[in-house]
């Protein structure tokens, strides 16, 4: 499970450091930072899972704007694999030559070291923390991501494997496409990519059966998915309701569904992908999930998030503004206030929703009415 997130000069964030907990909600005004925590664990994933060099993963355009350092460093603390693991990355930018590289790369295990990047050099270590082999760094893409999994480096692969599983997304129903060239692995960050990743993670029939329930329970009329060929190789995703006195269901090609029913669907889709992972937990980092859909809508899916988190299923966080999950979640300590001044870092603090004449919470965030 994610336990901390450490940022310092990526935009407004400066030495801002997040404690993580099962399930997270991040609240304050737009341009306050939450998105672009975000933005820093999407642009950890691509360099160290997804191969992006590092001036791609973190363009030079986002350091802090009114500070004059040229470094950014992230850190990241997880617990799995039976101990704690933390990786820190330090980038130096030269906005000069408009170029960017790796300074440090280092991943400890319970305080020992697995691999280190340190002046242009890697230095591997096995998983009982012997010195491995040390070779020459390219200092744009990440040594982590560059290891191929061996028998003696199973625990720096976990980590890899482990943050892949991080589904960073904000979703928009109405950018997501009609039909499907081929099964995609992961959802990307609009989830335009929707019906090729139903495509992949329809394979686990038992899991597919579980969110055809779901989906049965909470739209009416709906009844199942299908899949229709379109040529060779592309997919659509027709969605079949119940007609009224046993006539056949009627079909309808997904991009026909409103976006709250689209909406639906996916937040549906992620849920119960997630929890069917065995080996893995995941971490859903899902911004505005209220967006499009009614409070009556979001209630039993928010129920089943909860409940899954707080039962070690999956991590949640969340960035929202809809009342019902503020009241909903600011009944446990989860919640996190962001908050800044025109060029001035961002700051965060927990969030204690204390009973201000019997208001609830979401009126109390409207009110500015928090204890920290």
């Amino acid at each position: 499970m994610l336990k901390r997130i450490y940022v310092d000069n990526y935009k407004s964030l400066v030495n801002v450091e997040v404690p993580i907990q099962e399930i997270n909600l991040f609240l304050g005004e737009n341009g306050s930072g939450k998105s672009a925590l975000f933005e820093v664990l999407k642009g950890l994933q691509d360099f160290v899972c997804n191969g992006k060099r590092i001036k791609e993963a973190f363009p030079t355009e986002r350091l802090t704007r009114w500070q004059n350092s040229q470094s950014q460093t992230f850190e990241l603390e997880i617990t799995g694999n039976e101990g704690q693991y933390k990786y820190q990355l330090v980038v130096e930018h030269n906005p000069d030559i408009d170029k960017a590289r790796v300074k440090h790369e280092q991943l400890l295990f319970d305080g020992n070291p697995l691999i280190e990047l340190e002046t242009n050099e890697v230095h591997l270590f096995r998983d009982d923390f012997s010195a491995g082999p040390t070779y020459p760094a390219d200092g744009t893409l990440s040594a982590v991501g560059a290891i191929p999994p061996r028998k003696d480096n199973t625990r720096l692969t976990w980590f890899r494997e482990y943050l892949k599983r991080f589904v960073i997304v904000q979703i928009n129903p109405s950018m997501m496409h009609s039909e499907s060239p081929r099964e995609t692995s992961a959802p990307t960050i609009h989830f335009e990519n929707y019906i090729s990743w139903y495509r992949y993670i329809s394979q686990d029939q038992g899991m597919t059966m579980q969110l055809i329930a779901a989906l049965q329970a909470v739209l009416p009329g709906f009844e199942h998915f299908k899949f229709e060929a379109v040529g060779e190789k592309h997919r659509l995703l027709k969605v079949y309701f119940q007609s009224e006195d046993d006539a056949p269901a009627v079909a309808y090609a997904f991009d026909e569904l409103s976006d709250g029913q689209r909406m639906l669907i996916a937040l549906y889709s992620l849920l119960y992908a997630a929890r069917a992972e065995q080996k893995y937990t995941y971490t859903l980092c899902i911004d505005e999930p209220g967006n499009f859909i009614s409070l009556s809508e979001i209630q039993p899916w928010l129920t089943e998030l909860y409940e899954s988190c707080t039962e070690h299923q999956m991590q949640a966080l969340l960035i929202s503004h809809h009342p019902e999950l503020i009241n909903y979640l600011l009944a446990s300590p989860v919640g996190y206030w962001f908050e800044r001044e025109s060029n001035r870092p961002t700051r965060v603090r927990r969030i204690t929703a204390q009973s201000e004449g019997g208001l609830p919470s979401a009126e109390l965030v409207a009110r500015g009415w928090l204890n920290a």
